[in-house]
């Protein structure tokens, strides 16, 4: 009798504890780093000329029946603190199927939330990625390249 009330018990504990991620996709997750034109490191994103707040992953679907899908768009969870240098989205991106890809991109975001504009912080070509469900995709380090404001010393801006 104990072994089937304890056996209830545990039961009723486990379907009362919420799942921890919930998967209604695939995940894309992001990584860079800031370098001034000259190779210098930029550790402070705030050093950048114009400053870094946030880096916002950009994902436009290529291909069959996810052309032109920007699954990221408008969405705070593609936006990621600059200074964390790494970002991931929920389990929550269309898959692709064979033959569709997502285009895999960065833009900085300054402290506005305006896009900076590549003239100003170049950024990366697009790189193509397919998406799995309940798997995270991962992208190669992104290179941002912006000067580096002339108010910050060179332990912020140092050579590599």
């Amino acid at each position: 009798m104990r072994t089937r009330l304890a056996v209830a018990l545990l039961a009723l504990s486990a379907a009362a504890i919420p799942a921890c991620v919930s998967i209604d996709g695939g995940a894309v997750e992001i990584s860079w780093i800031v370098i001034a034109p000259d190779g210098r490191g930029i550790t402070n994103c705030d050093c950048a000329d114009p400053a870094i707040a946030k880096v916002r992953l950009v994902l436009r679907g290529v291909g069959g029946g996810i052309d032109g899908a920007t699954p990221c768009a408008g969405k705070a969870q593609c936006d990621f603190a600059c200074r964390r240098q790494t970002g991931a989205t929920p389990f929550d991106i269309p898959p692709t199927a064979p033959g569709e890809y997502y285009s895999v991109s960065v833009v900085a975001v300054d402290a506005a939330g305006n896009e900076v504009p590549t003239s100003s912080i170049m950024t990366p070509a697009p790189i193509l990625r397919q998406v799995v469900r309940g798997q995270p995709t991962e992208v190669e380090a992104f290179t941002l390249v912006a000067p580096c404001a002339p108010t910050c010393n060179g332990s912020v801006c140092a050579p590599q």
